[in-house]
């Protein structure tokens, strides 16, 4: 999730860590300072940053014939060397979109994918400024030490080259096929990608455990709609839930139940009806509180 808070949430946020559900995962010592790995069923890493307040979470999803990292994370620790420490294989990026929490080290890689959508295009083209990206490493923004390589006055995104995913389009790794499906809502460009074999949805930031932002309409993070994401979430209920034993987020907790798919939708529908309850927060948007994750919007 992108987060927009104010510092005092900022300190709340870092107090509150760690989360207990890493308990029950398979932690990889690689010796990192920056990133937590959890190695998960079915030759696939969850590549965590709990250091900073976006809790970004990026994916390596290994195959017979080459691996597949799901965004690129912050671009504050070294992910390119880390993925490589992971496997031997062949790795192309794709992105789940476009916001900068996932694309911090596109540039570093030779293959780079991301949905057609031309605010995707526009971001990737153009990069991250310094400016832009100020008020994300203020040091509120962070619950532990960053890398000592790591510096905030000239932290920005360069562009990078890319190609371009569609609907239904299919990423072989040999032995594990994955298929996009365009799930905008949350931002035009987001998708997920299915793994049916495995049975495994990896669910970008359409939905994890935490507020899901669908309130944007400025040039940073492109426009949000909540009836276009309403109908991803019918779309995927409809079609992919039933080949789906597990969900993969991409903030905050990386392995969910696919229960909550259908709970964000029966969110969303009661949010669209007028029949869920809502507190403004301290930006004046409006929050609406579900067992498991919030909604965040515009009046």
């Amino acid at each position: 999730m992108d987060k927009l808070k104010d510092a005092a949430v900022a300190e709340n946020w870092a107090s509150a860590l760690p989360r207990k559900s890493y308990e029950k995962l398979e932690r990889v010592d690689e010796g990192n300072e920056w990133f937590e790995i959890y190695k998960l069923p079915k030759d696939v890493f969850a590549i965590y940053e709990p250091g900073h307040f976006q809790e970004v979470i990026s994916f390596l999803i290994i195959g017979e014939k080459k691996a597949i990292l799901l965004d690129t994370g912050m671009g504050i620790g070294n992910i390119h060397e880390l993925v490589h420490s992971l496997t031997d294989k062949e790795i192309e990026v794709v992105n789940s979109h476009s916001h900068f929490d996932h694309i911090g080290e596109n540039y570093k890689f030779p293959k780079i994918s991301i949905f057609e959508d031309v605010n995707a295009v526009t971001t990737l083209e153009k990069g991250y400024t310094v400016e832009e990206l100020k008020p994300h490493v203020a040091s509120e923004m962070f619950a532990k030490t960053p890398p000592k390589d790591f510096i905030a006055e000239t932290y920005m995104m360069p562009p990078c080259e890319f190609e371009l995913l569609h609907e239904g389009d299919v990423l072989d790794l040999g032995n594990r096929k994955l298929k996009v499906i365009h799930t905008p809502g949350h931002s035009s460009d987001s998708i997920m990608l299915h793994d049916e074999e495995n049975r495994i949805l990896f669910t970008g930031d359409t939905f994890y455990p935490g507020s899901l932002y669908a309130h944007f309409d400025e040039p940073f993070y492109g426009k949000s709609n909540l009836n276009v994401y309403l109908n991803s979430f019918q779309k995927v209920v409809n079609d992919v839930l039933p080949h789906v034993d597990y969900i993969y987020c991409s903030h905050n907790e990386p392995v969910n139940e696919p229960r909550l798919i259908k709970e964000a939708l029966q969110a969303l529908q009661a949010i669209l009806d007028n029949k869920a309850h809502y507190q403004l927060d301290e930006s004046g948007l409006r929050k609406y509180d579900f067992d498991g994750f919030a909604v965040i919007t515009k009046d």
